[in-house]
């Protein structure tokens, strides 16, 4: 499914919901890259559920889309303080 469908089906369910809808079951370090590589448009990610992701995954994340992001949340247990101080790179 390509970004712009789902960014299409995306706005049209918080149009209607007006909320965030939790989907973090089954995300881990390899959806939330493919995320990143794919939706280059985006300007929120919230990742604090997704307690499968490390490092490498958050820095690729600030890597690609740092420059536009608003908002991005993360966490997990196999983060440690490199993915937290890689936030400089972030524009806001």
């Amino acid at each position: 499914m390509s970004c712009l469908v789902i960014n299409a089906i995306m706005s049209t369910i918080f149009v209607k919901v007006k909320r965030t809808l939790p989907f973090q079951q089954g995300l881990n370090g390899q959806t939330i890259r493919f995320i990143a590589e794919s939706c280059q448009e985006l300007k929120i990610l919230r990742l604090g559920g997704v307690v499968q992701i490390d490092d490498d995954d958050v820095i690729h994340v600030i890597d690609r889309l740092g420059k536009q992001l608003t908002t991005l949340v993360f966490g997990g247990n196999r983060l440690t303080d490199v993915a937290y101080s890689y936030l400089n790179n972030c524009a806001r």
